[in-house]
């Protein structure tokens, strides 16, 4: 069973976090969420990311945030 995580913004912080999430077999990234324009936002590992107001719908979809 994985770590289901997302993250909360997009800058040079969480794509280090993104990183380390790619490097552990035990975590999977889930989301990224952002106040920019979410169809901006191109992630390393391909996830998607989502606008802020999407946050209440992945509840039950993540374990972790990362602000």
């Amino acid at each position: 069973m994985s770590i289901r995580i997302g993250i909360l913004g997009y800058g040079n912080l969480s794509r280090g976090v993104e990183s380390a999430i790619l490097q552990n077999s035990d975590m999977e990234l889930v989301a990224v969420f952002t106040r920019r324009n979410p169809e901006s936002i191109k992630t390393k590992s391909g996830v998607p990311a989502f606008g802020m107001t999407e946050l209440e719908n992945y509840k039950d979809k993540i374990d972790v945030l990362v602000l």
